[in-house]
């Protein structure tokens, strides 16, 4: 008899997850409010909204979308194998106590080496993303014990994402930009995972029964001007990318990852318990193709809509009348 698993969201977790389970032999469901605009072959969607609809049971759910601790208080223990959630790398906090949250007070958080699991983090709290994260963990735990297992991501990117970052670089392609400008040189480093390996990861915890908490990225960690060259060389274009000193100046340069100090994470846990890397499948260069063709889909009218996350940026990402100036007085 196959194994069940319910698999919470149907972003582009959920999508790489129902892949990645259901070619492992599981009897795949994706729940979520709204039917996806992708289908997986003989995988189920059942129709869920959170707080309305009964929670599942299944062998293992994987919660995509489990934010603050009542999204893990919810499930019946009793009828849930293993609870695995997905949380965020943005928990973590340096030596000196700088965290994603405080980084426009105290400065960015500065580990100055790979993330471990082990490292500190923020307190749990009501306050933000990041503090509802670490409560979300705690009460997995305290609700599924050793059945509980934890993922902490970085810059996920995969296609149906809300939150593609590699847009930036994606529609200044489609709109011929020539030459782009990169804040603190392009040497930014915001580790990137990708979505299948997350998946797989995720499927591999499952056969192996193992809970505990576990970072998950991707076998390297680009640099923005790394990321940029990868994304040009998929899409056929050759771009300068230029270098600007120093933190964006305003708009300019100013990208999703533009990191002042590296944030890369460590996954010796993971591999240490026997997860291996899929040859081929486990760079950003090798992974974020499938991301990038559905990227190109997007227009002017349908990005917005697709691209959620992006779309509410607090500032004009594609302020290109203050790049063009910057250039005029350069180039």
């Amino acid at each position: 008899m196959s194994r069940t698993i319910a698999i919470i969201g149907a972003g582009q977790i959920g999508f790489a997850s129902a892949h990645e389970f259901r070619d492992d032999g599981w009897d795949v469901s994706v729940l979520a409010r709204s039917k996806p605009d992708w289908t997986v072959e003989g995988v189920e969607f059942v129709p869920h909204i959170l707080g309305e609809t009964p929670s599942p049971g299944a062998d293992v759910v994987l919660d995509t979308i489990a934010f603050d601790e009542e999204d893990a208080a919810r499930y019946d223990a009793g009828r849930v194998g293993r609870y695995i959630a997905v949380s965020s790398a943005a928990v973590y906090r340096d030596m000196e106590g700088r965290t994603f949250d405080t980084a426009g007070i105290t400065g960015f958080p500065d580990f100055g080496y790979p993330i471990q699991e082990d490292a500190s983090t923020i307190a749990g709290g009501p306050q933000s993303y990041s503090t509802k994260k670490i409560r979300m963990e705690r009460k997995a735990r305290a609700v599924f014990g050793d059945r509980s297992t934890v993922l902490r991501p970085a810059a996920i990117h995969g296609p149906w994402s809300r939150h593609a970052r590699e847009w930036w670089f994606v529609k200044r392609l489609k709109d011929r930009r020539s030459t782009i400008p990169l804040a603190f040189d392009g040497a930014s480093v915001f580790h990137t995972t990708s979505a299948q390996t997350l998946a797989r990861l995720a499927v591999f915890l499952a056969q192996e029964e193992l809970g505990g908490l576990y970072n998950v990225a991707d076998l390297n960690a680009p640099s923005v001007k790394q990321i940029g060259q990868t994304i040009a060389a998929q899409y056929g274009k050759r771009v300068r990318f230029y270098g600007i000193e120093g933190p964006p100046k305003g708009t300019l340069g100013r990208t999703p990852w533009s990191l002042p100090v590296p944030f890369e994470l460590d996954m010796s846990k993971a591999y240490a318990a026997g997860f291996e890397p899929l040859l081929g499948l486990a760079t950003y260069e090798e992974t974020v193709g499938e991301l990038i063709q559905w990227l190109r889909t997007l227009t002017d009218d349908t990005w917005r809509a697709a691209l959620t996350q992006i779309a509410a940026y607090p500032y004009d990402q594609f302020d290109y009348e203050t790049e063009d100036r910057f250039f005029d007085e350069r180039l």
